[in-house]
């Protein structure tokens, strides 16, 4: 009778151990292709690996083309003179000096479209350009759809994934959702969505972070003790799990990522707001990429 207890409470360790490498396995591939696929993401014609330039507009007329001395000089590989972009309160105009392609469809030398329907295009060649709008601010965005950074990052560093970093955590919302104003880091205040507070237990201490949305997803922004020195300066981003009933969200720092900043200059990112700053270091997520 003891033998066969002992072989039950054997057979129930094993099982315990088998299944614990088996989760952690499990977990370990989910993270993977996290990573893998956020690499795909920054590589495709949505990433920011394409950017290669971004000029803040205002009212008024601007020359553009390869030669510095336009007001918003393009890309090497444009004509030294390609046009003029001219802006007023209501709408921008673009006057080419060759035939542009104009939301991938028909071929314009000028073209003219209010302020309020920026949702426009330009191709020529493998680059693409747009306006953008950041708070009250507008810029002039270009891709080249063959930059070099599109072959050069194949993978981002990051810390060892680590279980003990999915950390449960409460979501407390707002009576209703509000903007919050932040600023980028080009000193612009930004109005940005937020639906209410998480509150998660570190080290047996509480600490809070103000959520985002960002596509229709719950968000935080954030900086911690390892900002500036593993891991990008101007912090990091991380999505939460749906709140379930009762509130309860999952804080996964495994999949914490850089800002879109981390790799390309040609970016508008947001500065994580002081109540977002942790004062212990998240060794989690992506590290810093060292740009070549």
């Amino acid at each position: 009778m003891l033998n066969k207890l002992n072989h039950i409470i054997t057979f129930l360790f094993l099982f315990g151990v088998i299944s614990s490498c088996n989760n952690n396995q499990t977990y370990s591939d989910e993270i993977k292709t996290f990573r893998a696929k956020r690499v795909n993401y920054l590589k495709s014609r949505k990433g920011y690996l394409n950017l290669v330039g971004l000029h803040w507009i205002f009212n008024g007329t601007y020359t553009l083309g390869a030669s510095q001395d336009n007001d918003l000089p393009f890309p090497k590989s444009f004509p030294s003179n390609f046009g003029k972009l001219v802006i007023t309160n209501d709408s921008i105009k673009f006057n080419f000096d060759f035939p542009v392609l104009v939301d991938s469809s028909n071929n314009f030398k000028s073209y003219n479209f209010s302020k309020n329907d920026l949702d426009h295009n330009f191709s020529w060649k493998s680059f693409q350009w747009f306006i953008v709008k950041r708070g009250e601010n507008y810029a002039l965005r270009i891709k080249d759809f063959e930059n070099y950074l599109i072959s050069e990052i194949d993978k981002i560093p990051a810390f060892t994934i680590d279980t003990s970093w999915r950390i449960n955590g409460i979501f407390k919302p707002y009576l209703k959702e509000q903007e919050r104003t932040i600023s980028n880091i080009w000193g612009h205040a930004v109005e940005q969505p937020t639906a209410g507070i998480v509150t998660f237990n570190y080290a047996n201490q509480v600490y809070e972070l103000e959520s985002n949305i960002e596509s229709g997803k719950l968000a935080v922004i954030f900086k911690d003790g390892t900002t500036g020195n593993e891991t990008y300066s101007g912090g990091r981003q991380l999505y939460l799990s749906k709140p379930d009933k009762d509130g309860e969200v999952i804080l996964d720092f495994n999949k914490s990522f850089n800002f879109p900043c981390a790799f390309n200059d040609f970016t508008t990112c947001p500065v994580p707001p002081e109540k977002n700053r942790l004062p212990f270091r998240i060794i989690a997520g992506e590290k810093r990429y060292i740009k070549i």
